[in-house]
């Protein structure tokens, strides 16, 4: 607990805005949506916890802790939800996270539904997938968005100076296991036709995991910090553009 304390006034004293110069509000300004996906079967042989369930709540947690502290914007830890991606649900939430998209393996009804969802103008973080992954992921979101690719993003785009000013988006992952196939931390986005962003996806990287992994002082503080920060502006550019 003392490790999340001294990264909330770390947070805090480098933010715009503190919470406290904000009045007090009821209910919740921002709720966190994870998506659940439909998925290919490999995963029952992988791991006992369904990939788009991983880190949760505890990633959730930490994370509407720190928008509510350093951003002004009126939140609770309580405020998460479990979303499908074929459910009318979805349209409640602007801002969507996924965990693992290496194991999608989308119907029809979900493709649809998530077309409409980006067209509306909402928002999709896509994180915790690694190596090969980024490949399912883009065939996934061609089928979505077709003749929109996914690009490599640089720390000019200014998904990274919406609320922090990130100098550098050079990071480690929080692990390594057989998936990285030697590659680092990458940040990749995809536009609409009309040009925008409407998803980031964390390859090689796992954020949710660095955001569950605070609190417990189990990860680098430097990393774990770049985490929030960067999930922070991934919100504030969401909700501003």
């Amino acid at each position: 607990m003392k490790k999340l304390l001294a990264m909330a006034a770390f947070l805090v004293l480098s933010a715009s805005q503190a919470i406290s110069d904000v009045t007090e509000k009821t209910g919740s300004e921002f709720v966190f949506a994870r998506v659940q996906f439909n998925m290919d079967r490999r995963w029952i042989f992988e791991t006992a916890e369904a990939p788009w369930h991983h880190d949760y709540p505890f990633s959730e947690d930490l994370f509407l802790t720190m928008v509510r502290e350093v951003t002004g914007i009126h939140t609770s830890r309580e405020a998460y939800q479990i979303v499908q991606l074929d459910s009318p649900e979805i349209f409640k939430y602007p801002w969507l996270y996924i965990s693992e998209p290496g194991f999608f393996s989308l119907n029809d009804k979900e493709i649809t539904n998530f077309r409409e969802y980006l067209n509306r103008g909402g928002f999709v973080v896509c994180d915790d997938f690694r190596g090969r992954d980024l490949e399912v992921l883009r065939v996934a979101m061609q089928k979505v968005l077709p003749g929109q690719e996914m690009f490599r993003l640089n720390v000019s785009h200014p998904l990274f100076h919406s609320f922090y000013d990130i100098e550098s988006i050079v990071m480690e992952p929080p692990y390594y296991d057989a998936r990285f196939l030697g590659g680092k931390p990458e940040f990749w986005g995809l536009n609409d036709e009309r040009g925008r962003l409407v998803m980031v996806a964390n390859q090689n990287n796992d954020l949710g995991e660095f955001l569950e992994a605070l609190d417990h002082g189990e990860k680098p503080l430097q990393w774990s910090a770049l985490s929030v920060r960067l999930m922070i502006n991934y919100l504030v550019y969401a909700t501003t553009h």
